[in-house]
């Protein structure tokens, strides 16, 4: 039988503690759930021998209380960590904050804790500086985004120190690990699709860098869908960026130089980073976008939503491809026949940055 504080929902000896501001135990939310403390680190540690039912009232408890487990005292007890890292020699900051957003979403979930180890994208001694990282802390496992996905030494450092990896977007053995990739290509032959259709034939394309499978993807995609369309590969200005605004901007300038008068009806960047990069310069040189010269990106991040004109661009949710990534490495129910593989569906988001006309936009 179960005795409650008077005027209180919760059992007596709960109700008690929770007066004197201490922090609720295992045995708190045993109390409140109506189990056993034992039966409560089964469900927090995930082991598969609690029904459903149990699972729920103890899950209730535990945010009803706000009770955290001690994870350092867990992790010594189970000699297991509960550190996940995500490595990091993307330049981009707006692709990483969401990278970092969607995995700590699922850290949450699990009790897991986060950290963003982040190197130069000309680092050689990346593999060294991750063997010292491992040195001093152990790892649950390690979510890899481009382009250090396809960094061999650091996936043959970490496969030999027995740390699970997942991969964002790899470009080469994708077989090799876990991974999530996007549907670049699609998401390219639908943006041309729409250029086409508004009746763009000059196209100037800014790829990003040649290190990054995305960006050659997405280069590829976008010879593919305009010769498709007629538009000949030689007609079309191609310059190279790196995946940010200054690179975006340097590009455009070039662009504009090798056009002269016949400069492109549209520039395609590899990435929105880029797109506003190429928008503040057509806007200070002048040239009215999309009325002169449209510009599109690719991402939908959120300088896509914060630029004037707003910007026309593919819709990948980097957020949604890093939770699918940090439950693959941290679902321990997970069975060993499922995919090894997510692919995120992409959509295509048209907004000012190339309609002419008043037709809606989002």
């Amino acid at each position: 039988m179960t005795i409650y504080a008077q005027g209180s929902t919760f059992p007596l000896g709960v109700a008690e503690r929770m007066s004197r501001d201490t922090k609720p135990t295992l045995h708190d939310v045993g109390a409140l759930a109506g189990v056993t403390a034992r039966t409560v680190s089964r469900v927090v540690n995930g082991e598969p021998s609690v029904s459903k039912s149990t699972k729920e009232k103890v899950r209730k408890a535990i945010e009803t209380l706000h009770f955290h487990p001690n994870l350092a005292a867990k992790a010594l007890r189970s000699e297991r960590s509960f550190l996940v890292a995500i490595l990091n020699n993307n330049p981009s900051p707006h692709y990483v904050a969401d990278v970092v957003r969607g995995v700590s979403q699922v850290c949450r979930q699990t009790g897991t804790f986060l950290t963003l180890e982040e190197f130069l994208p000309d680092d050689v001694n990346i593999a060294r500086s991750i063997a010292a990282l491992l040195d001093r802390i152990g790892l649950a496992g390690a979510i890899l985004i481009p382009p250090m996905t396809d960094d061999l030494a650091v996936l043959d450092l970490l496969e030999a120190r027995g740390v699970p990896i997942i991969r964002m977007s790899p470009a080469h053995d994708v077989a090799r690990t876990p991974a999530v990739f996007a549907r670049d290509g699609d998401g390219v032959r639908a943006l041309v699709e729409h250029l086409h259709e508004l009746g763009h034939r000059q196209f100037a394309i800014i790829g990003g860098p040649s290190s990054h499978s995305s960006s050659l993807v997405r280069m590829a995609a976008f010879k593919r869908a305009l010769s498709d369309h007629g538009i000949p590969l030689a007609s079309i200005i191609i310059e190279q960026g790196d995946y940010t605004y200054d690179s975006g901007a340097k590009a455009t300038r070039r662009i504009l130089e090798r056009s002269g008068d016949t400069r492109p009806s549209v520039i395609c960047a590899a990435n929105d980073e880029m797109a506003a990069g190429v928008i503040g310069v057509l806007g200070a040189s002048g040239i009215a976008v999309p009325a002169e010269v449209a510009v599109t990106g690719f991402d939908d991040s959120e300088i896509a939503r914060m630029i004037w004109p707003t910007l026309t661009t593919v819709r990948q949710s980097i957020v949604e491809q890093a939770v699918s990534a940090a439950h693959l490495l941290l679902d321990r129910n997970r069975l060993p026949d499922e995919p090894r593989r997510i692919d995120q569906n992409i959509e295509l988001v048209i907004r000012k940055s190339t309609l002419r006309d008043n037709r809606s936009s989002r």
